[in-house]
């Protein structure tokens, strides 16, 4: 779904600084780590405390703070992006919705390091497409309602087989993680763990605006179908990883 401020129906959020909207978005992250931190010191455990997973990507966003301010924005979004492209590392995810922030109809997913689809399919949504949403992805509610598409319920058995252990990234990945984690809850299916959770989820948006030293979001350019988003995401971080301006 369209995921910029200057396109049809764009959230606000998607616009202002960047550097403030990441730091605003740490500060709950920060808390969190102290609180794992302590709670750690106090069992004598990592990795899950009283049944709760904190997920890989807290780290990468604390780190990417560190850099920021030890580096430059600019390196710090690099060294994110080698970061994220290592060898089982990470996949990449883009949805599109039936409305902003409504159910999903489509959904793809790419092996971050090595660009191989592990996923890319039309989701039944089971409701109507807003013409809004269709004149910025085109999927008609004919194509989703085919007798061949999944709904959710098929698709998230899937989606979370290729998520299970690895940071799930986005551009936008707030907008991605949490249309993901509602439709889970419209079909009552357990989301826990890197499939929904936040601590899983890192977002590439952010981090390549930086990197190009733009003062606002910069949009993906992948022509908002799921496949070419997360194609051109990988993209994004490529470039990044390079230290190219591409």
């Amino acid at each position: 779904m369209c995921k910029a401020s200057h396109e049809p129906g764009g959230p606000q959020r998607c616009s202002g600084d960047t550097r403030a909207a990441l730091e605003r978005s740490l500060g709950a992250v920060a808390q969190l780590e102290c609180r794992q931190a302590a709670l750690t010191r106090a069992v004598g455990l990592s990795g899950a405390l009283g049944g709760v997973q904190y997920g890989p990507a807290l780290s990468l966003r604390q780190q990417y703070l560190i850099d920021a301010e030890a580096l430059s924005p600019r390196e710090a979004a690099a060294r994110f992006a080698r970061s994220v492209l290592a060898p089982g590392r990470a996949i990449i995810v883009d949805t599109e919705t039936v409305s902003m922030g409504g159910p999903i109809c489509e959904i793809a997913v790419v092996d971050a390091h090595t660009g191989r689809p592990l996923l890319d399919t039309l989701v039944n949504p089971r409701c109507a497409i807003t013409p809004a949403a269709q004149a910025v992805h085109g999927i008609t509610e004919h194509e989703v309602s085919a007798p061949q598409v999944p709904t959710w319920v098929q698709v998230y058995e899937q989606f979370a087989q290729v998520a299970q252990g690895r940071v799930v990234l986005a551009y936008n990945a707030d907008y991605d993680r949490q249309v993901v984690a509602d439709d889970c809850r419209r079909y009552s299916l357990d989301a826990a763990g890197s499939a929904s959770d936040a601590g899983w989820w890192a977002d590439v948006m952010a981090p390549r605006s930086d990197f190009m030293g733009a003062k606002r979001w910069l949009r993906n350019g992948g022509g908002h179908r799921a496949l070419g988003d997360v194609v051109q995401t990988r993209g994004h971080l490529l470039a990044m990883a390079a230290g190219s301006s591409a």
